[in-house]
């Protein structure tokens, strides 16, 4: 057997297997399916939300309740780092197609707004189902339209967000926003703008979903194409997902393209897409078991653009592809168990075991996570690392009912080694005999530019517990990690009571102990970043179709450094007006 045949055999000949089942499973099923990506296994915690577009503006509020605030205000980015691990370590699904960008790896909430969508957070290691990067859990969104009108108004005065939904079918919405300066050390404002379209339509047995948003951002503090600093930088950039399914087939687009510029120069651009195609099934083997599954296959892509000039540039593009199937079952025996298997290329395998007894659970699992476009090839920034390993981890999960304890331990990592220079010594310093006075070395200063590595292991182990009593919602989370800027400490608070047919709600929201990243440069004796604290305070009022609510962000007017250089936005009024037929 030749090298050729031998790594196709020990890659491929899994896959193919479990592929050959999966097609007779299928063909033999006369049971109804099941959405595949949304299936549920036995022991771990699933949560699901509404993205209330009157009660929060960003959808990560629905997904986190202890968020507080991110840096550079609306347009800055927005990652979901859960239970302590990269934010590139949990997997976000859009309608059905996995939406992690192609090239960075982590999913940017930044740009989503709350407008009803139905969210669902998945816990544990869970990549028999969701494939790379899934260790840390996968969220799931799911866009849904309901008909209606929405006008926010911040301050009282500047319309901030619209929406106008006419049919089920079809929905349209703008956000606009003036800020201060995503930066202490510049006065200047700053402008955020995002047009987003969505439509939602059933097309026989399958349904068409998808979302087009087009959104401009100033920010500061960017580089220009010779290096220089500049605080005149615009963000431009565009995103769309398209899926089309039903209870077997998942097949769709997700795409971004972003253009960087400073002084109406264009210094960078980046586009990305993943194609993606999931067929699967669920099937009732007996009133004692079930399974799921299932094959994926995808193809990536991320073009950079690089400019260094103002008429030349340099043009990269890369591409990559992931295939793999998965099988899990759920067996109900005096125990609820499940077991998972996934196969892929590139040695993208995965198994999970879960046991349930009531309100009691466990789970293990190992993950991975293929090195992304950026990390592996680069850019005009950035060195290529072609060779680099794939990262991976086990995770271990123990609950019971809302409370949660977990381990992970990372035992292959990818980490970013920042620019830097070495002096060589040419010749060394010497003495001039005649004159006796020194003669300095000649050195060579060499620069060596950014790029990515595998490094070592990394453990994060914590606590979760959320709970309602009546009015009252409560979040806590202990959180042990060497990831930086991740809390320690973190919980929410979330009190309603009804006054005169009157909703009233006050909510609070902290995270503590911080610890800063290479990056962040703190005040001498400063040892971690500012601890965030904040109080919402909302008031709602139904009239058959009509809602009013009136909603105080950060009601203290408590000033932070979210980042270095980087604060919160101070005290903001909204007073939002909808209509729903």
């Amino acid at each position: 057997m030749n090298e050729f045949d031998k790594n196709f055999h020990i890659n491929f000949s899994p896959l193919y297997f479990a592929f050959a089942v999966m097609m007779f499973m299928l063909w033999s099923s006369e049971v109804q399916g099941s959405d595949i990506e949304e299936v549920v296994v036995t022991a771990q915690q699933v949560e699901t939300k509404k993205a209330d577009p009157i009660s929060s503006s960003r959808v990560i509020s629905a997904i986190v309740s202890d968020f507080t605030y991110s840096p550079g205000g609306y347009g800055g980015f927005v990652g979901y780092n859960e239970r302590g691990a990269q934010t590139i370590h949990t997997s976000v699904i859009v309608n059905g197609i996995p939406a992690n960008d192609p090239g960075s790896g982590w999913y940017d909430f930044g740009h989503d707004f709350a407008s009803g969508q139905t969210v669902k957070v998945v816990s544990g290691a869970n990549g028999v189902l969701y494939g790379s990067g899934s260790i840390a859990g996968t969220v799931l969104i799911q866009d849904t339209i309901d008909t209606g009108a929405l006008l926010r108004l911040e301050d009282g005065k500047e319309i901030n967000y619209i929406r106008l939904a006419p049919i089920e079918q079809f929905e349209l919405s703008y956000v606009a926003d003036d800020m201060d300066s995503v930066r202490n050390d510049n006065d200047e404002e700053d402008e955020y703008t995002n047009t987003t379209a969505r439509f939602n339509v059933d097309a026989g047995d399958f349904v068409l979903v998808g979302k087009f948003t087009d959104y401009e951002y100033d920010y500061d503090n960017c580089y220009a194409f010779d290096f220089s600093t500049s605080n005149d930088c615009v963000q431009d950039g565009e995103r769309y997902s398209v899926s089309i399914r039903n209870d077997y087939i998942t097949l769709g687009r997700n795409y971004s393209n972003s253009e960087y510029a400073t002084n109406e120069s264009i210094t960078y651009t980046n586009e990305s897409y993943r194609d993606f195609l999931r067929i699967g099934n669920s099937q009732e083997l007996s009133k004692f078991a079930d399974i799921t599954y299932g094959i994926d296959v995808e193809k990536l892509a991320y073009n950079t653009d690089f400019f260094t000039s103002e008429t030349e540039s340099t043009v990269e593009k890369y591409t990559d592809d992931n295939y793999g199937a998965y099988i899990s079952a759920n067996i109900d025996l005096i125990l609820s168990y499940n077991f998972g298997i996934r196969v892929g290329n590139d040695d993208q395998n995965a198994l999970r075991l879960g046991i349930e007894k009531g309100p009691w659970y466990f789970n293990v699992g190992n993950s991975f996570r293929k090195p992304n476009l950026y990390e592996k090839f680069g850019d005009g920034y950035v060195n290529a690392s072609p060779d680099l390993d794939s990262e991976e981890g086990v995770g271990y999960e123990l609950g019971f009912g809302a409370l949660s304890i977990y381990h992970y331990e990372f035992e292959q990592t990818i980490l970013y080694q920042p620019a830097f220079a070495t002096t060589i010594i040419i010749e060394p310093a010497s003495i001039d005999p005649e004159t006796g006075l020194e003669i300095p070395a000649v050195t060579e200063e060499i620069w060596t530019d950014p790029t990515y590595y595998n490094g070592g292991e990394y453990d994060t182990t914590g606590v979760r517990f959320a709970n309602t009593l009546g009015p009252i919602s409560w979040s806590f989370k202990y959180t042990d990690t060497e990831q930086p800027r991740v809390p320690k400490y973190s919980a929410s608070i979330d009190y309603m009571q009804v006054v005169r047919d009157v909703n009233l709600r006050i909510k609070y929201a902290v995270n503590l102990d911080r610890v800063p990243s290479e990056f962040d440069v703190l005040p001498e004796g400063q040892n971690f970043l500012d601890d965030l604290h904040k109080v919402n305070f909302y008031a709602t009022k139904k009239l058959e179709n009509f809602v009013i609510s009136f909603k105080i962000e950060n009601l203290l007017d408590e000033e932070y450094e979210v980042v270095p250089f980087y604060p919160n936005q101070g005290r903001e009024y909204y007073l939002t007006l909808a209509y729903n037929w």
